[in-house]
């Protein structure tokens, strides 16, 4: 309430939209062109003097258009702050393109994100049960399909990886060898790993 209150007062041209447990978001016009990152750090530091809390982190969105963009950057927003707190700690300000490929999954709603992946990744959407074929999949997306260095990597024998690989295949329903399927494959594990950050 405190928070919701300073952003009121030190930027009252700013519409409160919501606020939940340690996050307040608003929306505010800006006219012209504007260094966004310089802006959202000098209103930064402004709020944490005004709140005695030098560790407050700010996130931005947009910019957007019309209502749908309005509730677009105010997502985009919260998801960077949150992000930003995870990756780089308290007191900074993070633009929802810091996030680099986790722009790809987010910016829309956490149910959006989760259906997505839970779709793409079928039962290994359940983490703990199928823990070691999600890890054997990450490192395969990420070491560009080479068995020998997802062997390297996961200490483990070819054959192993290449039974993990059929496993895979058949529980998600994808073709390995295709493009597109590795990389809605990378973008659910990418999804479910900004879940967590946001849930942490």
């Amino acid at each position: 309430m405190r928070l919701r209150v300073s952003v009121a007062e030190v930027v009252p041209d700013a519409r409160v939209v919501r606020s939940r447990t340690g996050i307040v978001a608003a929306l505010r016009e800006l006219a012209g062109s504007v260094d966004a990152r310089a802006h959202a750090d000098a209103l930064r530091s402004r709020l944490a003097r005004a709140t005695g809390d030098e560790g407050l982190s700010a996130g931005v969105g947009g910019p957007k258009r019309g209502t749908t963009g309005a509730h677009l950057a105010l997502l985009q927003a919260e998801q960077a702050v949150v992000f930003g707190r995870a990756l780089s700690g308290d007191g900074v300000v993070t633009m929802f393109e810091d996030l680099g490929p986790y722009q790809f999954v987010l910016g829309r709603p956490e149910s959006d994100i989760r259906e997505f992946a839970d779709r793409i990744l079928g039962p290994l959407a359940d983490g703990e049960q199928h823990a070691d074929l999600v890890r054997t999949l990450d490192a395969y997306l990420r070491l560009h399909g080479s068995l020998n260095a997802v062997a390297r990597d996961l200490y483990l024998h070819r054959n192993t990886v290449r039974q993990r690989l059929r496993r895979i295949a058949k529980l998600t329903g994808a073709d390995l060898k295709n493009a597109d399927s590795r990389l809605a494959l990378q973008l659910a594990l990418l999804g479910r790993s900004a879940l967590e950050r946001l849930a942490s």
